[in-house]
């Protein structure tokens, strides 16, 4: 994902505080916390984006929905993004620093797309290829597309594996479409 200088400084500079504090797996699941609560909750992030409400209200509840299961600097960090009204940012960042502290630990991400969910079988199996290529631990997130109609396509980086039965059944129509008949034969 691309990101703003903003959220790459800010998500660099709280990996790097978690870090010296040696909190940064801590800070890790908090990050990982609050993407979900963005990404399941649309009100949650109206109400960052809202210059409205004030930083006070803002604050409020970000300690009533974190305050009990996150560590006392990951809230602190939030606070300040408030403090600094930077919390639109929040959401970003905590998606930036997932990535930041994935990189240190040497883990990639790869998407598989299927027309079903796989079976643990073959999840194992894709790992295990995945893993040969790149030599890193490999993070697999699954997603089902029944327009694929089988087969699977496996994204990791800039790199793609499309083994569905759509993709080769455009290629056929494609071959069909040439005509390979020359007259005189």
């Amino acid at each position: 994902m691309s990101y703003t200088k903003i959220t790459l400084r800010y998500a660099a500079a709280f990996f790097d505080l978690a870090t010296e504090k040696g909190i940064v797996d801590h800070a890790y699941e908090d990050m990982t916390l609050l993407d979900n609560v963005c990404t399941l909750n649309h009100d949650f992030v109206r109400m960052l984006q809202n210059p409205v409400i004030n930083a006070d209200r803002k604050k409020k509840v970000i300690s009533l929905v974190f305050g009990t299961s996150t560590h006392p600097v990951s809230l602190s960090f939030m606070s300040l993004m408030v403090r600094k009204r930077r919390e639109r940012y929040l959401p970003s960042i905590a998606e930036a620093f997932a990535d930041l502290y994935k990189a240190s630990k040497g883990i990639k991400t790869a998407y598989v797309t299927s027309a079903v969910l796989l079976a643990e079988k073959d999840k194992a199996s894709v790992l295990e290829i995945l893993k040969k290529l790149t030599d890193k631990k490999i993070e697999l997130v699954e997603k089902t597309n029944e327009a694929l109609i089988g087969g699977f396509v496996v994204n990791l980086d800039n790199f793609q594996i499309d083994q569905s039965i759509a993709t080769k059944i455009k290629e056929l129509k494609k071959d069909f479409e040439k005509n390979l008949f020359i007259k005189g034969f």
